[in-house]
């Protein structure tokens, strides 16, 4: 009889520590608005003039060794008006970026200070942002890694 109330006993509990876990909160949603960089989601890595995510903004797919000659067309890469501001829209990205977001689930994406990927960085988490340190106004290149 002890027995049974036992396994009862256990049952229940177990029970209740299930009941818990289906009526948990979600977890809060991350910092990256599916719509931050100019409304492109996941996968993207993003760069602004300003700090904290404001005025013109690029957003790239692939590696980029050098912000100025992309894709090797001899043309630079500028910033766009995303909606966050209009400051530094139509400028060149290399050595004028500010601050970034990383909208991928599971890349790191890293800044670098040299083309070809090269000096000082900056390491940008998934699905983090913040604002540019080691390459702050002197980014020329971006790797996935």
């Amino acid at each position: 009889m002890r027995i049974r109330k036992s396994a009862v006993t256990a049952a229940l509990a177990s029970a209740g520590a299930l009941g818990m876990l289906a009526t948990a909160t979600p977890a809060q949603a991350d910092s990256i608005p599916d719509s931050l960089c100019g409304g492109v989601v996941d996968s993207h890595y993003c760069l602004w003039y300003n700090s904290n995510q404001k005025g013109g903004w690029t957003a790239t797919v692939s590696n980029v060794p050098n912000w100025g000659n992309m894709n090797g067309t001899g043309y630079p890469m500028n910033f766009s008006d995303g909606g966050q501001g209009t400051n530094g829209v139509g400028t060149h990205v290399k050595n004028n970026a500010a601050s970034y977001a990383n909208s991928d689930d599971s890349r790191t994406g890293v800044s670098y200070y040299n083309s070809n990927y090269a000096g000082a960085s900056d390491v940008a988490a998934p699905r983090k942002k913040g604002n540019l340190v080691n390459t702050y106004n002197n980014n020329a290149s971006f790797r996935w890694r």
